[in-house]
């Protein structure tokens, strides 16, 4: 007999089209288009934010949350029970903790951070219906493959335009009035200190990162729905052209998930591959840069240590002293404002990710309740389950994404709204379904 938990989990690495007798086609058209909309603001509009006053709002949140109330008012997107539970019971404990912290009187905590982290991941409690969403997700997926093939073109053009000549500018930033494009990103930077050449970030993305892991996740996306052969090579070559590592440790992220699922055969294949890659890249300029990146978490100024180990180190000493900041954390925000100071002292930019920035900012007691949500949301239900864990180590691992709608919300809309509820219990010609 087959249990609700086995229906649930996906049997298969792939992600392969419906089946028309459990769909609803008519259903699935009028949500297609908003969300297709959503999809292209993701991966084209990420740089644009809309002032408020002094601040500044990315475009991506009121476009989430307007969009989810669309969907909602149409009946297309409905409430998730458990999820809706999690999202309660973090927010509860997020909030305690920042009143507990409010109390202390601790200096550098916000009022206004507590409340975006409440406003940005109420989405979080929606799901699409389920006849809906078992006919939605494939094709949602594929348009996102197809944004991300778009997206290599402009890296690799943007790249390939400097080795002939050209000199690199800000295209997007010479043409949108400053007041609309985000600040506080290095959007712009050198391949190595003194080079000419400047990394991709195909003209479109916040950082020459974020477009390295979104075409990261494009890749892996593209090799679940079997597309096209000519688009995988087409996305490495893209990211290697945004000379950012956090790409390439998405991707191997991915491929291990997809070694467990296809097997050895997969594996080997997948290692041949990537040495063809690295023998290739060796024969060329680029190979000195990509060493030294490998090798530049020893380096204090280097981007690698001011991601993936000073925010760690510097967690951990702010912590260790004091059991109730250990317990509730420094008080929402706290980390921008560390990461600004470091800044102001340095003149290096500190990359909080969204584990040390959860943790010194709410402390254990909210940091385990939001965890709790954040699992309930990526891996409860997921239709694919090597998806799952690819996003969730370019959530919680790569970006500064806590309060980052373009790293939140990329989430929600190639996987989180397509996940069931597990207390959802499947009408007679659904339940076997497994996509």
């Amino acid at each position: 007999m087959a249990t609700s938990l086995t229906i649930r989990i996906p049997r298969s690495w792939a992600i392969p089209d419906p089946d028309a007798a459990v769909t609803d086609p008519a259903a699935a058209r009028r949500p297609l288009r908003l969300l297709t909309m959503l999809l292209f603001g993701e991966v084209f509009l990420q740089r644009l934010a809309v002032p408020v006053g002094s601040a500044q709002v990315p475009l991506m949140l009121p476009g989430v949350l307007g969009g989810a109330a669309v969907l909602l008012a149409r009946g297309d997107l409905v409430a998730d029970m458990g999820r809706t539970q999690a999202y309660l019971v973090a927010m509860a404990a997020c909030v305690s903790s920042a009143l507990v912290v409010f109390t202390r009187g601790l200096d550098g905590n916000s009022l206004t951070s507590l409340l975006l982290l409440v406003v940005t991941y109420a989405p979080f409690c929606c799901r699409l219906r389920a006849d809906t969403s078992v006919a939605l997700f494939p094709r949602l997926l594929d348009r996102f493959a197809v944004m991300t093939a778009v997206l290599a073109g402009f890296a690799v053009a943007q790249f390939g335009l400097q080795l002939l000549g050209w000199h690199y500018s800000d295209i997007i930033g010479g043409i949108v009035p400053p007041e609309l494009i985000m600040r506080n990103f290095n959007t712009s930077y050198p391949v190595a200190y003194g080079s000419s050449l400047y990394k991709a970030n195909a003209f479109v993305c916040l950082e020459p990162s974020f477009c390295s892991q979104f075409l990261a996740i494009g890749l892996v996306v593209s090799i679940l729905r079997g597309v096209r052969r000519w688009r995988l090579p087409l996305l490495v070559v893209a990211i290697l052209t945004t000379v950012s590592g956090t790409g390439v440790i998405l991707l191997a992220a991915a491929l291990v998930l997809l070694a467990v699922h296809k097997g050895p055969r997969f594996a080997a294949t997948a290692v041949a591959g990537l040495a063809l890659v690295v023998t290739a890249v060796s024969f060329t300029p680029a190979a000195d840069v990509f060493a030294e990146r490998a090798t530049e978490t020893a380096t204090s100024s280097s981007s690698g240590s001011l991601r993936f180990v000073q925010p760690y180190t510097r967690t951990y000493d702010r912590l260790g002293g004091d059991p109730l900041t250990v317990l509730f954390g420094s008080g929402p925000g706290w980390s921008d404002r560390d990461a600004d100071e470091f800044m102001h002292s340095t003149g290096l930019p500190l990359n909080y990710a969204m584990l040390p920035k959860l943790v010194l900012e709410y402390g254990l007691v909210g940091g385990a309740a939001f965890l709790v949500l954040i699992v309930w949301a990526f891996v409860c239900g997921s239709p694919s389950f090597v998806l799952s864990g690819a996003l969730l180590v370019f959530y919680m691992v790569l970006s500064s994404s806590l309060l980052s709608p373009v790293v939140v919300y990329l989430g929600l809309l190639l996987l989180t709204w397509y996940a069931r509820d597990i207390w959802y219990v499947p009408q007679r010609g659904l339940g076997g379904s497994s996509v």
